[in-house]
């Protein structure tokens, strides 16, 4: 477990798993899950960019299409980007 507090997070939660080769499992007693593990926003507010850009999230759809990967360099750090032409299923 380790702190969850950088510019984009994975999950909207101030703490996230790191798992490594030497990670171990171990099998355990069925749980009951407390926690929605899907972040959905609805296809409008993806569009209207509504929605929180600093953690990922859900939307029922498909990628219709996509641009090829380009590189840019924002404040001396490189990004990669890829534009993507989604569909919505609902």
């Amino acid at each position: 477990m380790v702190g969850n507090e950088r510019d984009y997070m994975l999950v909207d939660h101030k703490h996230k798993n790191n798992f490594y080769k030497t990670t171990k499992f171990r099998l355990s007693n069925d749980f009951v899950v407390m926690v929605d593990a899907y972040n959905f926003v609805t296809f409008q507010d993806l569009i209207a960019m509504n929605l929180n850009t600093h953690v990922t999230f859900d939307f029922l759809g498909q990628v219709v299409s996509t641009n090829p990967m380009k590189v840019i360099t924002e404040n001396s750090r490189e990004k990669w980007l890829m534009n993507l032409v989604d569909q919505d299923l609902c």
